[in-house]
């Protein structure tokens, strides 16, 4: 969608100075054209925008794919708290419920489970991670 908007006040006076002028020689009055800008906006729609850049570095978090459930603390009466951790990096986070990761939002945090809704370029989706038990200890 392109609009038009009108600058201001400065900028039609400063392109006054090389407008043209009319009058004697006494008593100059320039004619002001007013500057036209166009404007661009994107209608997203529930889309993602295609001018921001795909990739956020560290300050968006950690992906979803890379990461690990390590434990749960599970207490429904004071709010349970979940401990994920980075498979590439090694580091280590703790979520509670609406807490953000990256591109995953905690859903609901259950005794041995976390269940996650992932947002990818405005498309979500559902998904559980379970503790994994170590084999040969009984845990």
């Amino acid at each position: 969608m392109i609009t038009t908007r009108p600058l201001g006040i400065a900028l039609i006076l400063a392109s006054a100075a090389s407008a043209s002028t009319v009058g004697s020689a006494s008593a100059q009055v320039p004619i002001l054209t007013p500057l036209v800008r166009e404007v661009f906006t994107y209608p997203a729609f529930g889309r993602r925008d295609p001018f921001q850049p795909l990739d956020i570095g560290e300050q968006g978090g950690p992906r979803f794919s890379d990461l690990r459930l390590s434990g749960v603390l599970f207490n429904p009466g004071l709010g349970s708290v979940a401990t994920l951790t980075d498979r590439k990096t090694g580091r280590r986070y703790r979520a509670r419920e609406d807490d953000v990761l990256g591109e995953a939002r905690v859903v609901r945090i259950r005794a041995g489970e976390v269940d996650f809704e992932i947002t990818n370029f405005g498309v979500s989706r559902s998904e559980t991670l379970r503790v994994r038990r170590q084999r040969g200890t009984g845990r």
